[in-house]
C-alpha cells in the first residue's frame, strides 16, 4: 500500500477523531484535486451523517495549526461550491485548531475538524461546538518549502514578477531578500506541486497562478508575517495620513493601502511596511507611541524595490489584499473582494 502524504494522514486522523468525539459517520467521497475552470482545485470531498441526515462538504486540508487566513479559506471553498457543487457545506480540516482559531473559524460560520477532536459543525438539525481538547502528543506536522518564511518571500516576488520564474537564482535571490541557496529547494517544491513548469532550458513558467495566490494569502499571516517583526503604536490620523512614506522607502499596506488602492474602505487602522527599523522622523511625525491595541502597526518589508516598475507608497495589492484577509473583519473582506476582482483576478486566474 502506498503510504499516505501529509495531508492524507490529516484527512483521515480527523476523519476519525470526529466519528470518535460526536458518534457521526464519516465518509471520504473524492480524494484527489480535480481541477475547475478557474484553475481552484479541492483536496476533498465529504459525507457526514449527523443526527440521521447525510451532509456533503466541500474540505481544504491545512497541516498548519496557528492562525491562518480563515476568511480566505472560506471564501475560496465557497466559489468552489457556487461553481461545482450546490448544496455542500465548506470545512476545514487541520491538524490541530487552537482555541483562537476554533473561535475565528465559528464567528466566520467556517466548519472545521482536527485530529484532537476539536471541531464546529453547524447544519439545519445540528449544532457541535468543541475546542480545548489536548493537542495530540505527536501531531502530524507537514509543511512545503513554498510555505515556509523563505519560501513565502520567493513565492510572493514570482506572483507579483511572473517574469522572474525565468531569471538567475541571483537574480530572484536579491528580489526575495532571500539566502541563494534558499532558491533551489523552494523551486524544486513549486514544481513538483505543479506551480512552475519547465521547457527545454532551465527557465520557468508560472503555472496555476489563482490557486497559488490563495495558498499563498491563506499561510502569510502565520507563517512570514510574524517574522517581519511587528510593532504596534498609537498614532495621530491626521498627522499619520500626510505623511510622506517616499521620504522613508516605506509603503502602506492595510485598510490604509486599500482605502488609497480602492477609495471605498474608510481606515479605522493603519499598516506600513518600513526597511529596517521604523525612522524616528516618521515616529515624531505622526506622533507615535507604543500601545498594545494602538491604531498603527509598522512591519519590515520582505521584498526589494526593484519589484516595482514605477516608484511607489502603496505594497503590492496582493499584499493588501492578503492583509484585509487576515482581519476576519466584514468592512475589510468586503473591501479584499473589490482588490481581487479589479487587481488580482485579471491577472491571476489564467484560462
Amino acid at each position: 500500500m502506498r503510504p499516505m502524504d501529509g495531508e492524507q494522514q490529516i484527512l483521515h486522523d480527523a476523519v476519525a477523531a470526529l466519528e470518535a468525539t460526536v458518534g457521526a459517520k464519516a465518509r471520504v467521497e473524492l480524494e484527489h484535486r480535480p481541477k475547475g475552470r478557474d484553475g481552484d482545485r479541492i483536496d476533498a470531498l465529504l459525507e457526514i451523517t449527523l443526527k440521521g441526515q447525510k451532509h456533503h462538504f466541500v474540505a481544504e486540508v491545512k497541516a498548519i495549526d496557528r492562525r491562518i487566513a480563515i476568511a480566505q479559506i472560506r471564501a475560496q471553498l465557497q466559489a468552489i461550491i457556487d461553481q461545482r457543487y450546490p448544496g455542500y457545506h465548506p470545512l476545514l480540516i487541520t491538524a490541530f485548531a487552537t482555541d483562537t482559531l476554533a473561535e475565528e473559524c465559528r464567528k466566520l460560520e467556517l466548519p472545521f475538524i482536527d485530529t484532537a477532536g476539536n471541531l464546529y459543525l453547524h447544519t439545519d438539525n445540528f449544532m457541535a461546538y468543541i475546542r480545548g481538547q489536548a493537542r495530540p502528543a505527536n501531531p502530524f506536522k507537514h509543511e512545503y518549502r513554498a510555505n515556509n518564511p523563505a519560501g513565502l518571500k520567493i513565492t510572493f516576488a514570482l506572483l507579483c514578477k511572473p517574469a522572474l520564474a525565468a531569471a538567475q537564482y541571483r537574480e530572484l535571490a536579491t528580489t526575495a531578500k532571500v539566502a541563494l541557496g534558499t532558491i533551489g529547494p523552494v523551486l524544486n517544491d513549486l514544481t513538483q506541486r505543479g506551480f512552475l513548469r519547465h521547457g527545454k532550458t532551465p527557465a520557468g513558467t508560472l503555472e496555476r497562478r489563482g490557486e497559488l495566490l490563495n495558498e499563498w494569502v491563506t499561510y502569510y499571516p502565520a507563517n512570514l508575517r510574524p517574522t517581519l517583526h511587528v510593532r504596534r503604536y498609537q498614532a495621530d490620523r491626521e498627522k499619520l495620513v500626510q505623511t510622506d512614506l517616499a521620504l522613508f522607502g516605506a509603503y502602506w499596506g492595510g485598510e490604509y493601502g486599500a482605502e488609497k488602492l480602492t477609495r471605498y474602505l474608510k481606515a479605522e487602522r493603519f499598516l506600513i511596511y518600513v526597511p529596517g527599523t521604523p525612522p524616528a522622523a516618521l515616529m515624531t511625525n505622526a506622533r507615535m507611541r507604543l500601545a498594545t491595541d494602538g491604531n498603527t502597526e509598522i512591519l519590515q518589508t520582505f521584498w526589494h524595490p526593484d519589484l516595482f516598475k514605477e516608484p511607489t507608497t502603496l505594497a503590492p495589492p496582493l499584499l493588501i489584499y492578503a492583509d484585509l484577509m487576515a482581519t476576519a473583519d466584514p468592512r475589510n473582506i468586503e473591501t479584499a473582494k473589490q482588490i481581487y476582482e479589479r487587481f488580482l483576478e485579471p491577472t491571476f486566474h489564467q484560462p
